[in-house]
């Protein structure tokens, strides 16, 4: 093999190993809120190692911005029917209103329900260019475990596609997601939730 070929390649191959190095983020240390901002008097709290949200309004959000990506979640909701949402893309603006949510960015549905029109893993709209989803909810009830059992998100963005995966089940696509990069965030509302690891893979 000509001498600059083995170049090439020992080139290539350090620049895979670099890159693999840097691509995963860990959001949540497990002891404190670093990297992020509390918005609009929100409840969260860090307690034995897990984030906890107790209830309220207001949201959490990343100092850091995103643009393709996939982001991992380990939660459980404390109480049936416990309400919050995952921001992606999301702005760092609110709304005026009382309840201090995004108003410019996309939630992912993370409530204790998994019937209705905004099912747990589903898409809601925060001031974001309109967009097109679907939640599969016969995978969504495979996938579902119940109240105070631990869920997984996996919640991937590459340019204008989105997708849900919860507990290795794919749930919800959603094409036409038109803002290209945004925070990260967990809504407060009313709901008591826990969370345990949080991180993001950077993609191209």
């Amino acid at each position: 093999m000509p001498h600059y070929l083995k170049l090439l390649i020992c080139f290539i191959l350090i620049q895979q190993i670099s890159y693999s190095q840097t691509t995963e983020i860990n959001l949540f240390d497990g002891k404190s809120l670093d990297g992020w901002v509390i918005e609009n008097n929100g409840q969260f709290s860090v307690e034995n190692g897990l984030l906890k949200l107790n209830k309220g309004t207001g949201w959490l959000r990343s100092k850091e911005t995103f643009k393709n990506f996939t982001l991992y979640l380990k939660f459980r909701f404390l109480e049936k029917e416990a309400n919050s949402g995952i921001f992606v893309r999301t702005a760092a603006t609110s709304t005026t209103l009382e309840t201090g949510w995004p108003n410019n960015g996309y939630q992912v549905q993370c409530k204790d329900i998994i019937t209705g029109e905004a099912p747990l893993g589903g898409m809601i709209p925060y001031g974001a260019p309109p967009f097109t989803h679907q939640t599969d909810l016969d995978a969504l009830a495979k996938a579902y475990n119940p109240t105070k059992q631990w869920n997984v998100f996996e919640i991937t963005c590459v340019n204008e596609d989105l997708t849900v995966i919860l507990n290795d089940i794919k749930i919800t696509d959603a094409s036409s997601i038109l803002l290209p990069s945004g925070h990260i965030g967990i809504q407060g509302e009313l709901g008591a939730l826990e969370f345990e690891k949080i991180y993001v893979k950077l993609l191209p």
